[in-house]
C-alpha cells in the first residue's frame, strides 16, 4: 500500500520577477514497514531535508510492492531513498533513478550496489567498536566473527579496526544458524572473544542464546550489536544513530544531485554509534572500565 506522504517547504522568494522562481526537486523515501529501526531514520530525513519528500511504505501484502515500484518510478523524483532490504528490493527494481538504501546489512549478497544504486552501512561504526573494545580488555588478542556468505566490504573494515589495535580477527563464513553454534563452540578454544554482528540469515534467537550461555560458561568476551543482549550475557554494545544514518543519507543524496550517477563508495561507513559496557560481565571477567570508558557503563 502507498501511504501519502508528501510534505513542501517553500524557499524564499527571489528579488528578481523577471523570471519565475524553480522549485528544487525532491526526494522520494521508500520505507520496508513501520518499525521504530525504519521510522527512525525516516523521521531524521525528514527533519533535516527542506525540499519535498513523497514518502511510500511497504505493506506486509508483497503482492502489492509491484504498484509501489511502478509509482516511485511515475513520480518526477530523481533521488530514491530505501530503507530496509525489502525497501531496496523493490529499488533494484527502478530505472532512470539514483537510489541511495540504508538499514541493510547483506547488501553484497543481494546484489544491490550499482553504479546508480548505493548506500549506508547498516553497523556501528567498526573502529570505534575495536578502539573501546581493546581500551575495555587489553588482553584482547584473538577474535572470531562468523557470519554468512558476501560480507567482504564489512570483513575488510573490520580487518583494519583489529589491525590498528593489534587484534587478530578469525572470519568464518556459514550457512545456517545450527552451523553458526557448531563453528563458535569449535572456535572457542582459538578466541578470547567473538564479534556478533547482526545477520539474521544466520543467526536465531534461540541460538544467540545458546552462544551467550556457552560464552559466559568459558568467560569469553562478546561484543554485540544491541543494548538488549548485554541482559544475556555480553560485554559490550554497539548500536547504529538513527541520527547519523539520516545524516549520510543525505550527503550522499546532495551529492548524487550533482552527478548522473550515485558518486563514491559502494557503501559510507558511519561515523557516530552508541556504545555500551556491561558492569556485570566486566566485573566478572575481571576488566577494569577506565575513567574514560565509565560514561558508556551499564548494569543491564
Amino acid at each position: 500500500m502507498v501511504l501519502a506522504g508528501c510534505a513542501t517547504r517553500q524557499p524564499n522568494p527571489a528579488p528578481a520577477i523577471s523570471a519565475p522562481a524553480i522549485s528544487a526537486p525532491g526526494i522520494a523515501v521508500l520505507l520496508s514497514d513501520r518499525s521504530p529501526a525504519i521510522v527512525g531514520v525516516q523521521r531524521e530525513i525528514v527533519k533535516r531535508y527542506p525540499q519535498r519528500i513523497e514518502t511510500y511504505v511497504l505493506g506486509e501484502n508483497e503482492s502489492l510492492h509491484r504498484d509501489v515500484q511502478k509509482t516511485i518510478q511515475s513520480s518526477d523524483q530523481p533521488v530514491v531513498v530505501a530503507i530496509g532490504l525489502p525497501a531496496a528490493r523493490v529499488a533494484r527494481s527502478l530505472t532512470g533513478k539514483k537510489v541511495i538504501f540504508c538499514q541493510v546489512f547483506t547488501y553484497e549478497d543481494e546484489e544491490l550496489v550499482t553504479a546508480w544504486m548505493k548506500g549506508v552501512s547498516a553497523i556501528a561504526p567498526v573502529r570505534e567498536q575495536f578502539r573501546t573494545w581493546k581500551k575495555l580488555s587489553p588482553n584482547l588478542n584473538t577474535v572470531g566473527v562468523i557470519t554468512g556468505k558476501g560480507m567482504s566490504g564489512l570483513m575488510a573494515e573490520a580487518q583494519a579496526a583489529a589491525k590498528e589495535n593489534r587484534i587478530k580477527l578469525i572470519h568464518v563464513e556459514v550457512r545456517s544458524d545450527k552451523e553458526y553454534l557448531y563453528t563458535y563452540k569449535r572456535l572457542t578454544q582459538q578466541i578470547q572473544g567473538l564479534w556478533m554482528v547482526p545477520d539474521h540469515r544466520v543467526l536465531s534467537l534461540n541460538v544467540i542464546r545458546d552462544i551467550m550461555a556457552h560464552s559466559v560458561k568459558e568467560g569469553k568476551d562478546v561484543a554485540v550489536f544491541t543494548q538488549e543482549l548485554l541482559s544475556l550475557g555480553g560485554l559490550i554494545s554497539a548500536e547504529t544513530s538513527v541520527a547519523d544514518i539520516a545524516e549520510h543519507v543525505l550527503t550522499r543524496v546532495r551529492e548524487s544531485e550533482q552527478s548522473i550517477d550515485v558518486t563514491g563508495a559502494p557503501v559510507v561507513p558511519l561515523t557516530k554509534g552508541v556504545i555500551k559496557i556491561n558492569k556485570v560481565m566486566a566485573q566478572r571477567l575481571n576488566l577494569r572500565i577506565a575513567k574514560s570508558l565509565q560514561r558508556m557503563a551499564y548494569a543491564p
